[in-house]
């Protein structure tokens, strides 16, 4: 215990005299990487391999339908955990956890960072409208380890006036220089991995002007809109004239390889 006050006490000491440029006015100016990692993106866990249950025959003979409501947890490998079927019919119940267990997600990730989720699968079954063809619809809530519900991400916002909005795969075949962007090394440790949306604006010129994150983990953010502003394209036409437009891009983050590049 002593030593810890003894360390508590230089640290306040130290505290006191590194706090007496600041009161001069010589702050240092804010780190906006820092600010962002107070953020947190979370990306939904997004299903990958879904097994649609078989029919029970006492189900069709007797043309059970309707809901099954199970809860379950997404693990950071994207298998299903802790599996609970909530209600429905019980002849359907079989089916539905058979089915459902063997599925496989890309899991949720917070700041690109595979992460458990908590989530409710409701599985109608349908016999069709000639009680021969089996349909499975699914709807499916998640929840983060804070509680809140996670939501896809908010719609694009509208393009300036004047600007044409373009198809982001369009503006791909007119890329004439690209740049990778720099991963973060502290990032590599955690694993971290995720895809950055961009709204980039490009000039008429084919120079990329504004350049604004939309969505992904904050700890990429920086670094993407860094490589894009440095892309060239070929100028864009209309009717034959060049335009200034707007297109959406994705800049993918995964750890680099043994040989150091970005995979």
């Amino acid at each position: 215990m002593k030593t810890i006050y003894s360390l508590c006490v230089a640290v306040c000491v130290l505290g006191i005299a590194g706090a007496w440029p600041s009161a001069q006015g010589q702050d240092s100016p804010p780190n906006p990487s820092a600010a962002n990692m107070t953020k947190q993106f979370v990306a939904p866990a997004r299903l990958i391999k879904r097994i649609d249950p078989i029919y029970p025959l006492e189900a069709r003979q007797r043309v059970v339908q309707g809901p099954v409501v199970m809860k379950a947890t997404i693990a950071v490998d994207g298998s299903v955990k802790n599996f609970k079927i909530i209600n429905g019919d019980p002849i359907l119940r079989n089916a539905a956890r058979d089915a459902v267990t063997q599925w496989r997600y890309e899991p949720a990730r917070v700041e690109g960072v595979a992460s458990a989720v908590d989530t409710t699968i409701t599985l109608n079954f349908s016999m069709g409208e000639t009680l021969k063809q089996s349909l499975f619809d699914l709807t499916q809530t998640q929840t983060g380890a804070d509680g809140i519900q996670l939501a896809a991400p908010a719609p694009m916002p509208a393009p300036p006036a004047g600007v044409t909005r373009v198809s982001g795969r369009v503006m791909a075949g007119q890329l004439e220089k690209k740049v990778d962007p720099v991963y973060p090394a502290d990032a590599i440790a955690a694993d971290a991995r995720g895809d950055v949306v961009l709204l980039a604006t490009i000039a008429k010129t084919g120079e990329v002007g504004d350049v604004q994150a939309v969505s992904g983990p904050y700890r990429f953010r920086d670094a993407a809109v860094a490589a894009v502003k440095q892309w060239r394209y070929r100028p864009y036409e209309v009717d034959g004239a060049v335009v200034e437009v707007q297109a959406t891009i994705s800049v993918n983050f995964a750890p680099p390889t043994a040989g150091g590049t970005i995979r």
